[in-house]
């Protein structure tokens, strides 16, 4: 280990700064156009630092993903298993996710810029499979309040799609707008108008 490495061993900061570093720059430049050179001297570190916690630019981006990811992952877990009725349920679940999203946006801004930019050599994650997983969960939802007489039995599919647009919609205005023109409380009055279409009529 080196002299560099050790000190930067004792300085907890090291980490954080070169992740806040490499976040702020994969957002500016693109992940293929920011160097490590940029990143270390805006983390205030040198090149061999950044090889000791991270390997490489690729390990950094890992680094930055695979938390909120897990977090994703953990959240959708939980949500899911939330008790109560189908539009009380579908409301936790889209301001939960609201939620995340806003916690940690520039990673959020940063995924839609691979997901939808041009390639730009960076690591693969299956973002598919994650906002699969999001609609497969609110589909499931809906169903069921279809089946248990609690929404309209046509719900179904549009259904969770229309779900869906409003949480795309709001998570999307997080990044996109300064401030974001919705909110928690607002994208909850949308979902609450689409559920009163969507409820079962009564005699």
């Amino acid at each position: 280990m080196t002299q560099e490495e050790k000190t930067a061993r004792q300085d907890g900061g090291v980490r954080e700064r070169l992740l806040a570093a490499a976040l702020g720059l994969f957002n500016s430049k693109g992940y293929a156009a920011a160097s490590v050179r940029e990143i270390v001297e805006a983390s205030g570190v040198t090149k061999p630092v950044l090889y000791y916690y991270f390997g490489n630019k690729e390990g950094l981006y890992l680094e930055l993903m695979n938390g909120p990811l897990a977090e994703f992952e953990s959240s959708l877990k939980r949500v899911t298993a939330f008790q109560g009725g189908v539009t009380e349920r579908i409301l936790h679940f889209c301001l939960t996710i609201l939620e995340l999203v806003r916690e940690n946006v520039e990673v959020a801004r940063l995924v839609y810029a691979i997901y939808y930019g041009p390639p730009q050599g960076a690591p693969h994650i299956d973002f598919n499979t994650l906002f699969d997983r999001m609609v497969e969960s609110i589909g499931e939802m809906v169903r069921e309040g279809a089946e248990n007489g609690e929404l309209r039995p046509d719900a179904g599919q549009d259904g969770a799609w229309a779900v869906i647009s409003i949480l795309n919609t709001a998570m999307e205005e997080q990044f996109c707008h300064t401030p974001p023109r919705i909110d928690g409380p607002q994208m909850e009055r949308m979902l609450r108008l689409l559920m009163e279409g969507l409820a079962a009529k009564t005699a």
